[in-house]
């Protein structure tokens, strides 16, 4: 896995729902790991729980949206799934609710509007949520570049 992007970040500095992001790097290694159990804790354990905690985003949310989008750029994630989902879905699921806060998070929006030409691939997904997670975020940067 290219981890250039996530070795950039200064997650020390970084803040989620429980402190300090330093395990940031490691989960975020982890949405590509061979075993599903560890994919299924970095989606449900770290994106959902940490990053992105009951409606709330952090000081690291935009740096893990984007290190998302660049996982999904760079590392075959079309071929894993987690624990009752394809792991894409809940990629794109864990950006669009990031998407939402962009009008008053707005680094948070401009980091998931930087996936703009990625969602776009994932339109005609065979699961009908991981296309419909793929169009709302195709949505939401129309309307992020027009406001």
């Amino acid at each position: 896995m290219d981890t250039s992007l996530i070795d950039s970040i200064d997650w020390q500095n970084l803040e989620h729902a429980y402190g300090p992001a330093i395990d940031a790097p490691k989960e975020l290694a982890n949405l590509v790991s061979g075993d599903e159990d560890d994919r299924d804790d970095a989606v449900n354990g770290f994106l959902y729980s940490s990053a992105y905690h009951q409606g709330t985003v952090y000081s690291c949310t935009a740096s893990v949206v984007r290190c998302v989008i660049h996982i999904i750029k760079n590392e075959d994630v079309y071929s894993f799934e987690t624990i009752g989902a394809p792991l894409i879905r809940e990629l794109l699921c864990f950006i669009s609710i990031c998407a939402h806060t962009w009008r008053f998070e707005p680094e948070t929006g401009a980091a998931a509007f930087e996936g703009c030409d990625v969602y776009k691939d994932y339109l005609d997904h065979p699961d009908s949520k991981t296309a419909g997670y793929a169009k709302e975020l195709t949505d939401f940067c129309s309307t992020y570049e027009n406001s």
